[in-house]
């Protein structure tokens, strides 16, 4: 792909974004059963989905991409919670005090202000509190037994108990339980978090998830082989060098002759970030992002695919989140990155 071609295509993508970007400075998500093809609603609450283009975002050279993740990450700041920490959706979305500050969230969202140059407090023994006996990182930030030894946790968990009807409806309606350990979400953990102890038992688990071919089975919220590709590569740990091999050869043998990989734009982005997060492979993702480019929306977006679902069960089907500016963040994360490689 010509080095013109990636820039007009990123460009529009960019315009894209900053024509749909919220007055609140987040994006809005889809929520429905298809939110590719099916009728959906719009989530304008979520802090996830915000996040997760802030975060592709930060890759993007052109200076039309500055006030736009200046926005982003101003409205990531302005909903932290005590103690550092962050929940799924905002104050003003209905089902608020449902869901209960969460690692996926705090994780991805610090990481993000940290790129961005903005302080956040120091969050890490509240994660490092919250594992199993086997040292992997449970999804909620709950009050449990043994208690664990962070004042800071405790205090994050009674907030939560002013609200206990709410509360509730997390484990008696949605398909969430306060002993989820969910491996994408460790994966995005260990991103945040980098190198150390904590990093062993997690990099063992999602090894093993790897090598049993469970990468789409390993997590309550997330689907699809490239979701894990995309989310292990990130952490850039050295503990996962003897799976890369083998990752590249699944992205390639999912990888059809135009560039297309997976099902479609958003898997095509994720293979290509992950291919780029490995250094491999830089024909393969050249042929992708050239693919990217040439699928491209008129209006400048990719179209919307599911990114996360509301929980583990395929049958019968569950919601799950995605939007056209979504996927358009991942697109232009790869086509930025191998811009750059």
């Amino acid at each position: 792909m010509s080095t013109g071609t990636e820039a007009t295509a990123s460009a529009r993508g960019l315009a894209f974004l900053a024509e749909r970007q919220l007055p609140s400075g987040g994006f809005s998500l889809r929520y429905g059963f298809d939110v590719a093809d099916g009728p959906t609603e719009p989530d304008d609450h979520t802090v996830f989905g915000t996040a997760l283009i802030a975060h592709s975002l930060g890759f993007c050279r052109d200076g039309a991409v500055r006030p736009v993740l200046a926005r982003a990450v101003e409205h990531l700041r302005a909903h932290m919670e005590p103690g550092g920490v962050w929940r799924h959706w905002t104050p003003s979305a209905p089902q608020y005090h449902v869901v209960a500050p969460d690692v996926d969230d705090t994780a991805y969202v610090s990481g993000v202000l940290r790129d961005n140059g903005v302080a956040v407090p120091d969050n890490r023994a509240v994660l490092l509190a919250n594992r199993d006996r086997r040292g992997l990182f449970y999804t909620w930030f709950i009050a449990r037994w043994p208690p664990p030894r962070s004042a800071r946790l405790w205090a994050i968990a009674a907030r939560r108990a002013r609200h206990p009807l709410e509360g509730r409806k997390l484990w008696t309606t949605t398909p969430a339980f306060p002993s989820d350990v969910d491996g994408i979400v460790n994966a995005n953990v260990l991103a945040y978090l980098g190198e150390g102890p904590h990093a062993a038992p997690v990099v063992a688990r999602l090894t093993e998830v790897f090598r049993a071919g469970e990468e789409g089975r390993c997590d309550s919220w997330y689907r699809g082989p490239f979701t894990f590709y995309y989310a292990v590569t990130r952490t850039r740990l050295r503990g996962f060098d003897p799976i890369a091999d083998e990752l590249c050869a699944r992205i390639r043998a999912a990888a059809a002759p135009d560039g297309r990989i997976g099902d479609g734009p958003l898997d095509t982005a994720l293979a290509a970030c992950a291919l780029c997060n490995l250094g491999a492979e830089p024909e393969l993702r050249e042929r992708a992002c050239d693919w990217l480019a040439r699928v491209q929306a008129p209006d400048g977006s990719w179209p919307a695919a599911a990114f996360y679902y509301a929980g583990p069960r395929e049958d019968p089907p569950l919601p799950r989140w995605g939007s056209p500016e979504l996927t358009t963040g991942f697109c232009l994360e790869a086509l930025a990155r191998c811009r750059a490689t």
